[in-house]
This record gives structure tokens, sequence and C-alpha cells, in this order.
């Protein structure tokens, strides 16, 4: 059965690059401002397949460098760490959520109520575009 829990972001490394910048050495995908975010994953088992790392700001929360390792995609796990993620946004009273999405990977966040912006940007050789979703009316 699966469950989520905070984790270090050190163990968010491994599947960073290993899903998201496959060819890259594992300094590539170190934040900057790992240690000052909220690290998540998602346990099958004791099996650790899917993280995001979360930063927050007064009445917003951003989150990156979500990844799900390559034989659970299109199981579900990914989708119930971002419903999770939108939940206890929700309930701790933030207005928006946001990220820097892959454009090949808006479709997906659209399912969750996600809309582009008018930003976009070309970064690594990929296209991104920043969607967002309003939690609550201001």
């Amino acid at each position: 059965m699966a469950h989520i829990e905070q984790i270090s972001p050190e163990l968010t490394w491994r599947i960073r690059r290993d899903v998201l910048y496959p060819k890259q050495p594992l300094d590539k995908i170190r934040l900057a401002e790992d240690d000052y975010g909220m690290h998540l994953g998602l346990f099958d088992q004791d099996i650790l397949i899917s993280v995001l790392s979360i930063f927050k700001s007064e009445n917003s929360i951003q989150f990156r460098k979500f990844a799900t390792l390559e034989p659970y995609q299109g199981k579900g796990y990914g989708s119930e760490l971002l419903n999770y993620l939108l939940k206890t946004s929700t309930d701790e009273g933030f207005e928006r959520i946001w990220c820097n999405a892959r454009k090949n990977a808006s479709g997906f966040y659209s399912k969750f109520g996600f809309v582009e912006t008018d930003h976009s940007f070309h970064k690594d050789g990929l296209d991104f575009v920043i969607m967002e979703k309003i939690l609550k009316n201001k």
C-alpha cells in the first residue's frame, strides 16, 4: 500500500536525476533552495517511487522536481502525490499553487485544474510553461 511522508532533500536527488535529467551528474539536480523547502515522497511498500519539493511563500506554494520512477508511471502514484499536495495546501489556507511545467506535461497538470499562464521559457533544451491553480479567492 502506498503512503506519503516528508523526506530529506537527499532522498529526492536520485529519483530527480533518473527521471528528469538521466544523463546529468547528481549535482545538476540539487537545488540551492533544497535546505529551505519541504520534500515529500510516496512509497510503495518501502520503496520510494515518487518525489516532489515544495517551497512556500506568504500566499502560494511552488512545487518543483516532481518525478515518479518510470516503472511506476501511469499507475496513479504521481496523481496521488499531487492530490495530497493540493489537499494539504488548501487545508493550510494557501491561495495559489504553481509550478514550472515541462510543456509536454501540461496536459497532466490540466487534469488537476492547473492552467497555463502567459509565462514560458526554454532551459536545458526543454520548453517550460508556468502553470497555476487558484485554491481560494482572496
